[in-house]
């Protein structure tokens, strides 16, 4: 959304799309949104669009990712962080994408590194 809202900023300042794509990939780099986006968008607003919101879509709603579930979720990590993602999704009757969407995305939580270090064993002949 924030991409758009600085596409049509310099689609109102007169920039070009090619213009408007090296912007974005020198503010966002990997995470800058295509070129053939950027091109997508200015045609809608030289079409007369001012929108930059998603046009709704048909489909099932998510029926997994609601407040109480991800409440649900939030409050299983603060009460065992060692939970697994197949054991919470077992619990809430919810699938293993969901619950890592939910963890990852909704709750902003990233698996901490651990480095483990290796033993020295003795040899038994020792």
């Amino acid at each position: 959304m924030e991409q758009r809202v600085n596409i049509k900023f310099c689609f109102k300042l007169g920039k070009t799309a090619t213009e408007t794509h090296e912007m974005l990939v020198k503010v966002y780099g990997v995470d800058a949104v295509s070129k053939k986006c950027v091109f997508e968008w200015f045609k809608r607003f030289r079409d007369g669009e001012e929108d930059v919101k998603d046009e709704p879509r048909s489909g099932r709603p998510p029926t997994s990712t609601t407040p109480d579930i991800i409440e649900r979720v939030q409050r299983m990590l603060a009460d065992d962080r060692r939970l697994s993602l197949r054991m919470t999704g077992e619990e809430l009757k919810i699938s293993l994408d969901s619950v890592s969407n939910i963890i990852h995305e909704h709750l902003q939580k990233r698996k901490k590194e651990v480095y483990a270090f290796p033993t020295l064993r003795r040899s038994i002949n020792e």
